[in-house]
């Protein structure tokens, strides 16, 4: 995958970082890819129909992404950041330092659960993506190992509710993969039935886990 840095080239010379204007054509033609995905799923989304959709030629789209490889890890790269973005801009930049274990956990619950009910299109694409995108030796790209990478937060937190005597004792792994799931289940429920009243799912989400790992004198 490239980065914003272009390598350095045999001559030594670092190439120029990316303009403006590039990096919002880059943008235009994720958000078109984005479009086609949800649209005509991972089979019909081409180079050239996502071209198509951007209103430019598949040269300039093999401009931007040396093809569609790395537009589709770009795409899903590009959704987690911005669920990120969201998360820390509208939650969590707003907690006290010594905010405890509960607090973070409700907060890493409420606003990954936040950005997938305001952002279904784009978490449809990425589902396109992740069901269907697959390497040369016909494996899945996302698999259980790049899953993994979302755990180790929720597993740090668990951790330190146990040891600061806010949560029961349990595996931190099992739940943090249980929070992942419930996380997961909800983009699934929501682009099965999208008039799903998400408020009243998410309060559900987080009391169920209020219950699922907080010690009993600390409720």
């Amino acid at each position: 995958m490239r980065s914003d840095n272009k390598p350095t080239g045999q001559d030594g010379q670092t190439t120029r970082r990316r303009t403006f204007t590039e990096n919002a054509r880059r943008a235009q033609i994720i958000d078109c890819a984005i479009e086609v995905l949800c649209e005509l799923g991972y089979g019909g989304a081409s180079l050239s129909r996502i071209a198509e959709q951007a209103g430019v030629s598949k040269g300039v789209v093999l401009y931007h992404f040396a093809g569609k490889a790395e537009l589709i890890e770009e795409i899903v790269r590009d959704v987690f950041a911005r669920g990120e973005h969201y998360a820390h801009r509208e939650w969590f930049d707003h907690l006290d330092d010594d905010a405890g274990a509960w607090v973070l956990l409700r907060t890493y619950l409420r606003s990954h659960l936040g950005y997938i009910a305001g952002h279904p299109h784009e978490l449809q694409a990425v589902v396109e993506i992740i069901r269907s995108y697959r390497d040369d030796e016909g494996r899945h790209v996302f698999d259980s190992a790049w899953a993994a990478q979302m755990l180790a937060p929720l597993e740090s937190i668990c951790r330190q509710g146990q040891e600061a005597g806010e949560f029961r004792a349990f595996d931190p792994h099992v739940m943090a993969i249980s929070v992942r799931r419930a996380i997961d289940g909800f983009m699934y429920e929501l682009l099965a039935h999208p008039d799903l009243d998400t408020t009243a799912y998410i309060a559900e989400v987080i009391d169920l886990f209020d219950h699922a790992t907080r010690a009993e004198d600390a409720r």
